[in-house]
């Protein structure tokens, strides 16, 4: 019997409902279809670390895999994309350098010629004989595909009171500064009343005459700016002064 459904929705529905009358408990009859996307839109963004894991015996395998996924989280994941009992063989070689995986081994020798094509072929191969030192190096691993963290630093406000020159590289202006400290190098956000007009890059500060590292609050200055695209500055519009860092966030 075919059954014709009548739009994208009631099918996606009707495909869950049956997933789930197959599966049972195991899976849930009120999963969305937002919640569907949602999980493979989570999928997708998961940054993987290849991995081929080898050890002395079944138990030691179970145990090093089971520990490797526990370090999975939101943003990254441990891929096994191969493993086995006992040393370290060309076939693993070939599986690493096509899939860009790190061997693990664990009570494991590695011959003479595996760690010879291994060099060869820049194959990465780590031998443990305590388990946590090889968590500890594949948590090392995970961590450096973590997206970094940005901070961004207020550093102070000033008001423009004169434009002297502008380019589509370069804006020069002159203004007071109405809070904080002006330094650089820097990043600056160009606003007029409550809308940004853009964001830009400091290259210069002068006091009067002189170049100057700092400038603080109700003293007047001269700014450079860098831009990327042309922005007409006005008199009375504020730039404001702050700092991007990018910080390496830890498992």
């Amino acid at each position: 019997m075919s059954l014709v459904l009548r739009d994208e929705k009631t099918a996606r529905q009707y495909a869950e409902k049956s997933t789930a009358q197959k599966h049972g408990a195991s899976a849930r009859s009120d999963m969305s279809s937002s919640e569907l996307i949602r999980m493979i839109n989570r999928k997708n963004k998961i940054q993987e670390c290849n991995v081929i894991v080898r050890a002395d015996v079944q138990g030691s395998l179970t145990s090093v895999i089971d520990s490797l996924k526990a370090l999975d989280t939101d943003e990254v994941a441990m891929h096994v994309v191969a493993s086995g009992v006992g040393a370290i063989t060309e076939n693993d070689l070939h599986t690493a350098s096509t899939s860009g995986a790190i061997i693990y081994g664990f009570n494991v020798v590695a011959p003479t010629n595996i760690k010879r094509l291994a060099s060869r072929d820049k194959v990465s191969i780590r031998l443990y004989k305590v388990i946590y030192e090889l968590i500890d190096d594949a948590k090392g691993e995970l961590t450096k595909l973590l997206v970094p963290e940005i901070i961004e630093t207020e550093l102070g406000r000033l008001v423009v009171k004169g434009v002297f020159k502008t380019t589509k590289t370069e804006i020069i202006c002159g203004g007071e500064v109405t809070k904080g400290k002006l330094t650089m190098p820097a990043h600056v956000r160009v606003i007029r009343g409550k809308e940004q007009l853009g964001e830009v890059e400091v290259t210069n500060l002068k006091r009067g005459p002189q170049d100057a590292k700092e400038v603080f609050e109700s003293e007047m200055c001269g700014v450079s700016l860098k831009t990327t695209s042309k922005i007409e500055l006005q008199e009375g519009d504020h730039l404001e002064f702050f700092t991007r860092q990018s910080v390496a966030r830890k498992l």
